[in-house]
């Protein structure tokens, strides 16, 4: 069992991070201008900056609408009015009708962000939110979905810059698919053949990553990928395993684990090459060549 750690000592850059954006798929839908201005509750202010990833293909709201469009950076909903708006505030309402999320809109901003997503708990349960912009005694709403949905798409073992070896390490590559951020706060693994990989944790707690080195990247912005590595070893073989590094096959389960649940991938590990030639000495040992497969069958608990 790791122990959560809230820091990063000594990091080492492999290049390997993956940042992209891909086509938005918001379901956003824009109500009237009926709604009361008194929305009770307050869970918090959050202005925490500008940088937005790019929106694309965001569903048009009206022409006389006050806001212009929804995105997200990190763990942020970033709201965008329109120039001659006169919101004075934003109200997120939960889908059971309890304010989640609300701030104060400053004059001439057309840009605020909201804080979604926590590492210290009340994080956003998935579904559907009304986000209300309200302008003295009147208001208008639109409808945004919550819905995180993370898959792993790629399963790599790391190799030694040297002599090109495996190090037993694995670089696990996740995309959020769905349409609200998460944090991805742990990568555990099942099955493996060493006794000390890293494992699946209960409960939220903040475990240090090799990759990302910039905590932050631990959040996970809708329609974006980016890729993990654990400290320790996985495929890392005893001399007294059932398997070996000589032509052998380990089977074993990378579960990722956000705040919305817990998201398993079966993979085949093809071990070859004997024992890496810097650990002849050790009682376990990488092996020199591996090839990983996702085999399908993962589960999802979200």
């Amino acid at each position: 069992m790791e122990v959560p750690m809230m820091t990063r000592d000594n990091p080492v850059p492999n290049g390997r991070e993956v940042e992209r954006s891909i086509s938005r798929r918001r379901l956003l839908a824009w109500s009237g201008t009926a709604l009361l201005a008194g929305v009770a509750g307050c869970s918090g202010t959050n202005n925490l900056g500008s940088e937005t990833e790019s929106p694309t293909g965001t569903s048009s709201p009206p022409a006389d609408s006050a806001f212009e469009g929804v995105d997200y950076t990190g763990p942020n909903l970033v709201v965008t009015l329109a120039e001659d708006h006169d919101v004075d505030r934003l109200n997120l309402i939960a889908p059971d009708g309890s304010t989640f999320e609300q701030t104060t809109v400053a004059e001439g901003a057309t840009q605020v962000e909201m804080q979604i997503v926590f590492k210290t708990g009340d994080t956003y349960s998935a579904g559907e939110y009304d986000l209300v912009a309200v302008s003295g005694e009147s208001s208008e709403s639109m409808t945004v979905e919550l819905q995180p949905e993370i898959q792993v798409v790629d399963v790599e073992p790391e190799f030694d810059e040297e002599d090109g070896y495996s190090s037993g390490r694995l670089f696990v590559t996740v995309e959020n698919v769905g349409t609200g951020p998460t944090w991805v706060y742990n990568i555990g693994f099942q099955n493996a053949p060493y006794r000390n990989a890293p494992q699946v944790i209960d409960g939220v707690a903040d475990t240090t990553f090799e990759q990302p080195e910039d905590s932050d990247k631990e959040f996970l912005s809708p329609e974006t990928q980016r890729t993990f590595l654990k400290r320790r070893g996985v495929l890392v073989i005893d001399d007294i395993d059932d398997v070996s590094c000589e032509g052998d096959t380990a089977e074993l389960t990378v579960v990722v684990q956000t705040p919305h649940g817990d998201i398993e991938q079966p993979i085949r590990a093809q071990l070859s090459g004997g024992y890496h030639v810097d650990d002849q000495g050790a009682i376990q040992h990488p092996c020199r060549e591996v090839q990983i497969e996702l085999v399908e069958g993962g589960e999802q608990d979200a």
